[in-house]
C-alpha cells in the first residue's frame, strides 16, 4: 500500500455484514483526493483477486471510501432495507445530483422526491435500490455528507411488502377455498391414510401384542401355566360365569360357529340371544386362537358424552391413528365463516361425524383387504368379471382359514339407539368385506330386529344366525350352589325355578344370598323390582313413561302372538309387538323357518312379576276396564262408519214418494244387497258394543270396591 498506508482500528457491523476500517497515511494536502482514490483502487483490486468470504457466499466484496459521518447505533428495531429515507437538512437536492452520489453503490431502481406541496418536514427522497448490499453501503458512506451546503441523513425505509399470491388469493375465495380444502384432503390422503392403515393392520394382526410372541407365550407356558395348573384340575368340574360355552347345551352352536368361520365368507354370522346370556364370551372364546381379528363394542362407542368422543372410540377400537377429532369442530367453524363471507359453503372443508366414521371404517377396509388371503379376494374379483375370465380362475381354491380376518360387531342395534346413524355404517361396512370375501363379520346382538335391518343391506341372502337360550333348571342350580359356598339353601331349587337361568339375574339372586338372605327373600326383592320395572315400562305408570313407550298398556295386557296380532287391539300392525321386544319386556320365539310363533316374558323372572300383577286383582280390573272401553270405542267407531254408508245411500231416495231417484224408480239389486250387507253388520256391531258395555259397567263395581 503507498502513503505508509496503516489500519489504526475495525469496527465489525453484523447487522450490516460489514465493516468500518480506520486508517492513516502520509500525503501532501494538495494530493490527498488523487490519494484516497488509489488506496480505494488498491483495496479494490485486492478484494476482488484474493476471495476473503466463504465459498458459499456469491455475493461480490467491495470497498467504499466513507465520506460523511457514519450514524453507528444498535438499535434493535432497525434493519437493513433496500429503500432508503434521505432526509434532508436544508435546501432540496434534484434527483440528477442524488443519482450521481448514490449511483456508484450499485444499481437504483427509483429515486422519488417529497412533492413541494406536501408540509411535511424535514424534507426528504426515497431511493430504491435493487440490492440491500448496495443500500446498506451507501447508507453507512453518505450519512452526514453535505451536498450544496445541505446535510443527508439516511435512514432504512422498510417498505410495505405486498404479495402477489396472496392478494390474488385473498381476492378470490370462491376459487382459493376449494383449492386449499382439495390440497389439504391430497395431503391427508397421501400422508395421513397409508399412515392409518398401518395402525389398524397392526392392531388386526396383533403385530406389537407381546401376548402373540413366541418366546412370551413359551415363557408363559413355562411358568404361570405351570403354576396354574393345579388350580386349574381343581377346577376342572367347576362352572364358572364366564366360561357359558363350556355348557354341554352350547357345544352345538359353538361348532356350527366354527364350521361356519372355516368357510369363505359369503354371508354374515348372526349371534342372537337375551342380555345376559353368553354370547360375547362364546365368540370370544371361538375367535381367541384366530390371528386377525376386529372387536367393535357398540355400547361402549355409544356410551359416549359427545360425537367427538364417539369418534375417538370408533377409531381406538379399530386401531385408527391418527384421528383429528377437534378437526371436525374446527372444520365446521370454517365452514359458518366460510358461508357468511362468500356467501357459499366449501366443499371439502365441512365435516361431520357421519364422514369421519365413514372414513374410519374406510381405512378399515382397506387394511383388512391387505390382510385377507389374496386367493379369496382374486376370486372375488374374477367374479365381476365378464363369464369368460371367470372360467379362467381356479376352481378349487387354497386358503388358510386361521388367515381370513373376522370383524365382530357387539352390542348391534341396542334398544334406544335403533335410529343412529353408526348401525348403517357398519351394515354398509359388513356388507362390502362379505360381498367381496375379505373378512367374516359376525353381529352379536339381543335385537332379533337386526335381521330384517341386515337384510336391506345384504339382500337375496340367507344369514347364518345361531341363537343362545337362558340357562337350563339343572345348569342354573350348579351355578348358584357353587358361588354361595353352602349357605341357608333352603327353597333354593324352587326359588331359581322361578327366576329362571338368566345370567345377570342369577348374579343378583347369589350376591343376596352371599349377603345374608334366604332364596325366597332374595327371590321376593327381585319380583318386586322387576314388578316396578314392569309397570313403569309396560303400562306407563307415569305420565312421562307413558310418552316415551311405543305401545299402550291395553295392548301389552292381550299378548299372545298370531292371535293378538290379528285383534282388533292390534288391528294386523305389529310394530308395538316389536317394540316390547326391544324393550326387553317380552321375546318371541320363532319356527325354523323364521316365522315368529310365540310371545315369552323378556327374561325368566319377568314370569313371576307378571304372575304377580294378574293377582293384584284391582290393577287386573283396572287394565280389564281400560281394555273394555278401547275395545268398545273401536265397535262404535265400526257402527258410525257403517250408519254413515246408509245414510249417504238412504239420501239417494225421493222425499215425497220414496222411489229412486235413478232407473226405474225402484231399488237397484246391488244396492238392496249391500243395505242388508250392512244392516246385518250393524246388527253384530251391536250385541259386541252392549257385551262390552255390560263389562264396563261390572268392572267399574269391582274397581270401586277396590278389588
Amino acid at each position: 500500500m503507498p502513503y505508509n498506508f496503516n489500519i489504526k482500528g475495525v469496527e465489525p457491523r453484523k447487522k450490516e455484514g460489514g465493516m468500518f476500517v480506520n486508517f492513516v497515511f502520509r500525503v501532501d494536502p494538495a494530493q490527498k483526493k488523487k490519494a484516497l482514490e488509489e488506496i480505494t483502487q488498491k483495496v479494490q483490486t485486492f478484494l476482488k483477486d484474493k476471495s476473503i468470504v466463504p465459498w458459499f457466499n456469491v455475493r461480490p466484496t467491495e470497498a467504499y471510501l466513507v465520506k460523511g459521518e457514519p450514524f453507528i447505533e444498535d438499535l434493535s428495531n432497525r434493519y437493513p432495507a433496500s429503500r432508503l429515507r434521505v432526509e434532508f437538512q436544508g435546501p432540496d437536492i434534484p434527483i440528477e445530483t442524488l443519482y450521481e452520489h448514490f449511483r456508484p453503490y450499485g444499481l437504483i431502481r427509483d429515486i422519488s422526491l417529497l412533492p413541494e406541496s406536501s408540509k411535511d418536514l424535514p424534507r426528504y427522497a426515497m431511493i430504491q435500490y435493487s440490492k440491500m448490499r448496495s443500500a446498506t453501503s451507501a447508507k453507512n458512506c453518505i450519512h452526514g455528507m453535505f451536498v450544496n451546503a445541505t446535510r443527508l441523513n439516511i435512514v432504512y425505509d422498510m417498505p410495505l411488502k405486498t404479495n402477489m399470491v396472496y392478494n390474488w388469493m385473498a381476492s378470490h375465495p370462491r376459487i382459493t377455498v376449494p383449492l386449499i380444502a382439495a390440497t389439504v384432503a391430497g395431503i391427508t390422503y397421501t400422508i395421513f391414510d397409508p399412515i392409518r392403515v398401518f395402525f389398524i393392520t397392526s392392531k388386526t394382526t396383533q403385530r406389537f401384542n407381546i401376548q402373540e410372541n413366541r418366546l412370551y407365550q413359551w415363557l408363559r407356558k413355562e411358568t404361570i401355566d405351570r403354576l396354574m395348573a393345579f388350580r386349574e384340575k381343581s377346577d376342572d368340574n367347576d362352572e364358572s360365569f364366564e366360561d357359558l360355552s363350556t355348557w354341554k347345551e352350547r357345544e352345538q352352536e359353538e361348532s356350527k360357529l366354527r364350521n361356519w368361520l372355516k368357510e369363505p365368507p359369503e354371508t354374515f354370522i348372526v349371534l342372537l340371544g337375551p342380555n345376559g346370556s353368553g354370547k360375547s364370551s362364546l365368540i370370544n372364546k371361538i375367535i381367541q386362537e384366530k390371528r386377525n381379528k376386529v372387536f367393535i363394542k357398540c355400547d361402549v362407542i355409544l356410551n359416549s358424552r359427545d360425537e367427538n368422543e364417539l369418534v375417538s372410540k370408533l377409531a381406538r377400537q379399530v386401531g385408527y391413528f391418527p384421528v383429528f377429532t377437534l378437526m371436525v369442530s374446527l372444520s365446521n367453524l370454517v365452514d359458518g365463516l366460510a358461508s357468511a363471507t362468500i356467501g357459499q359453503k366449501t366443499v371439502g372443508f365441512s365435516s361431520t361425524t357421519d364422514t369421519e366414521i365413514k372414513k374410519i371404517l374406510d381405512a378399515l377396509t382397506i387394511a383388512l383387504h391387505d390382510i385377507a388371503p389374496e386367493s379369496l379376494t382374486k376370486k372375488s374379483w374374477y367374479a365381476h368379471k365378464k363369464s369368460r375370465d371367470y372360467l379362467e380362475s381356479p376352481m378349487v381354491e387354497s386358503y388358510d382359514s386361521a388367515e381370513i380376518p373376522i370383524v365382530v360387531i357387539d352390542a348391534y342395534m341396542t334398544k334406544d339407539k335403533e335410529s343412529h346413524e353408526l348401525w348403517d355404517h357398519l351394515a354398509k361396512l359388513a356388507a362390502l368385506l362379505v360381498e367381496n370375501r375379505v373378512a367374516h363379520v359376525v353381529f352379536v346382538s339381543s335385537n332379533i330386529g337386526i335381521i330384517k335391518h341386515l337384510s336391506r343391506a345384504l339382500p337375496n341372502k340367507t344369514f347364518n344366525y345361531a341363537v343362545l337360550s337362558d340357562a337350563p333348571h339343572e345348569r342354573a342350580i350348579g351355578l348358584v350352589k357353587r358361588h354361595v359356598h353352602n349357605k341357608n339353601l333352603e327353597g333354593l331349587e324352587a326359588a331359581v325355578g322361578a327366576l329362571g337361568g338368566r345370567l345377570t339375574d342369577l348374579k343378583l339372586f347369589i350376591n343376596k344370598i352371599r349377603s345374608g338372605q334366604k332364596p325366597n327373600d332374595a327371590l321376593q326383592d327381585l319380583v318386586a323390582k322387576a314388578i316396578i320395572d314392569v309397570r313403569k315400562l309396560a303400562f306407563g305408570d307415569d305420565s312421562e313413561d307413558a310418552k316415551t313407550i311405543s305401545w299402550s298398556g291395553v295392548q301389552f295386557w292381550k299378548l299372545s302372538y298370531d292371535a293378538v296380532k290379528f285383534s282388533p287391539i292390534f288391528n294386523g300392525d305389529d310394530t308395538p309387538i316389536r317394540a316390547m321386544e326391544q324393550a326387553e319386556l317380552i321375546s318371541i320365539t320363532q319356527l325354523t323357518n323364521g316365522r315368529p310363533y310365540t310371545i315369552k316374558p323378556g327374561k325368566p323372572l319377568y314370569q313371576a312379576a307378571f304372575t304377580e300383577i294378574i293377582s293384584d286383582g284391582l290393577f287386573a280390573a283396572t287394565m280389564e276396564l281400560q281394555t273394555a272401553e278401547y275395545l268398545l270405542s273401536i265397535e262404535n267407531n265400526k257402527i258410525k262408519k257403517f250408519e254413515d254408508e246408509l245414510e249417504k245411500l238412504g239420501s239417494l231416495f225421493v222425499k215425497t214418494d220414496g222411489k229412486w231417484l235413478f232407473g226405474s224408480g225402484h231399488v237397484p239389486e246391488p244396492v238392496e244387497h249391500r243395505v242388508k250387507f250392512l244392516l246385518s253388520l250393524l246388527k253384530k256391531r251391536h250385541i259386541r258394543a252392549e257385551e262390552y258395555q255390560k263389562q264396563i259397567e261390572e268392572l267399574k263395581k269391582v274397581v270401586a270396591k277396590g278389588g
